[in-house]
């Protein structure tokens, strides 16, 4: 056998076993992660960021405090203790004093109390539907997250399938350049492929580090937290999107609940205002003594006198009757109105753009797994065959390598798209995990 067969086999046997490398990106699985790490995957994720993002657990403090608003709606006035002395030491000192003492009690009797109780009621309808979009939005960006991580984990296999082929090419043709079987040239366009790929793995490499940080925020989990991503990035087919519409999204989508409770809420604020119109009228009783001093040229005379009775206070909306509070609040309602119609048009575009990029990136995820890859795929084994026959050279070996893992790039950036989409299609039509059944909450409060 002559040396440059030889060389030529070493290169294809290199070539062979690296395409293997490559085509197994899609199908090889961590089967253990290290002691250290804790396997996670992408539901395991959303659970735990519903039970422990920082920010989501601060808010949902904002249901005690609307409970407590409640509370306080529904509270009686105070009634006031009213106490005067009075005395002459400081004039005439001739003895003279008086002193009263009283009980009143605000009365309201314009309904105040139960329009400040609905008040409070709708405000924490409005809080638990709040709590609830917070859910859906903090679901899609740990979805969104986890996804481009994959995505950068299959990509970072990719490069280094790509170094390790390209590292092996580089130790056979240095061999063939000390035998003078190849090219300074073949050596230069290995080591720019491989350095290529090298620059590419670590901009992986920070990308990854950036979305496991990332990651961590949204779980509530410290900077230090390790975790090995667990799941396939792979293509598969939806088949239910005629399910995901704006109807279903009208019904389930918690920011449009808020919305329509906004209008709920300025309408309880109305009838407070109303209510307001008419100021708490004021009843109590007292007790009264006086010590007068009459005086004449003989003799002074003492007489004391003690009265107990009763006193009521009633204030008259001749001026100030919440004119003003009230065009506020029935301003309040129209904007609050115009909202959920905006509301309903923007859900409208959310799930038809969610359900055309679905659409779209399926059809062409399905010319990749039929047409492109394939094609890139046989032409790879074509030119191997030409190399092996001596027909072709290195340089075609690597730009046939160089495409297919171009077009294996592509489609794993397809799929991350594709499933970024599906989750958005679910997101926009209402349709993902959450801690608050709201049709249900929404309804106990009613009670």
């Amino acid at each position: 056998m002559s040396n440059k067969g030889y060389l030529t086999k070493i290169i294809y046997a290199a070539l062979v076993i690296s395409f293997i490398g490559i085509l197994a990106i899609f199908t090889i699985q961590v089967s253990e992660a290290k002691e250290s790490m804790q396997s996670l995957t992408i539901d395991q994720a959303v659970e735990i960021a519903l039970r422990e993002n920082r920010n989501l657990m601060a808010a949902r403090i904002q249901v005690e405090e609307a409970r407590g608003r409640l509370v306080q709606a529904g509270l009686f006035p105070n009634p006031e203790l009213e106490s005067e002395f009075g005395f002459d030491s400081f004039f005439a000192n001739e003895g003279e004093r008086n002193f009263s003492a009283g009980i009143s009690q605000p009365i309201p009797l314009s309904g105040r109390i139960g329009a400040q109780k609905r008040v409070a009621r709708v405000d924490i309808k409005r809080t638990f539907a709040g709590l609830a979009d917070l859910e859906r939005i903090l679901v899609r960006e740990v979805r969104v997250t986890f996804i481009e991580l994959l995505a950068s984990e299959e990509q970072l296999k990719l490069q280094e399938t790509l170094i390790s082929l390209n590292s092996e090419l580089i130790k056979g043709i240095e061999i063939g350049i000390k035998e003078g079987l190849a090219s300074k040239q073949d050596f230069n366009a290995v080591a720019i492929a491989l350095q290529q790929a090298r620059q590419e793995k670590d901009v992986l490499i920070a990308q990854r580090r950036s979305k496991i940080l990332q990651l961590n925020k949204l779980l509530g989990k410290p900077p230090t937290f390790s975790f090995l991503p667990w799941g396939e990035l792979k293509y598969k087919s939806e088949k239910g999107l005629t399910d995901y519409s704006a109807e279903m999204a009208f019904v389930k989508r918690p920011d449009l609940k808020f919305a329509k409770l906004n209008i709920e809420l300025a309408r309880a604020d109305l009838k407070l205002a109303k209510a307001q119109r008419f100021e708490d009228l004021t009843a109590g009783i007292f007790y009264e003594k006086d010590r007068l001093i009459i005086g004449t040229s003989q003799e002074e005379i003492a007489n004391s006198d003690q009265l107990i009775g009763f006193r009521l206070t009633i204030p008259l909306p001749f001026f100030d009757r919440k004119q003003g509070l009230i065009a506020e609040v029935r301003a309040r309602e129209r904007r609050a109105e115009e909202r959920v119609g905006a509301l309903k048009l923007t859900i409208s575009q959310e799930v038809s753009d969610a359900l055309n990029r679905v659409s779209s990136l399926s059809a062409i995820l399905e010319t990749y797994k039929s047409g492109i890859l394939k094609i890139a795929k046989d032409n790879v084994t074509l030119v191997e065959t030409g190399f092996k026959q001596g027909l072709v050279g290195i340089v075609n070996v690597i730009q046939s390598r160089q495409q297919f893992a171009a077009l294996t790039s592509s489609y794993i950036n397809a799929v991350r798209d594709y499933e970024i989409a599906l989750n958005d299609l679910q997101i926009a039509a209402g349709s993902y995990p959450g801690t608050i059944k709201l049709n249900k909450t929404i309804k106990d409060e009613n009670r």
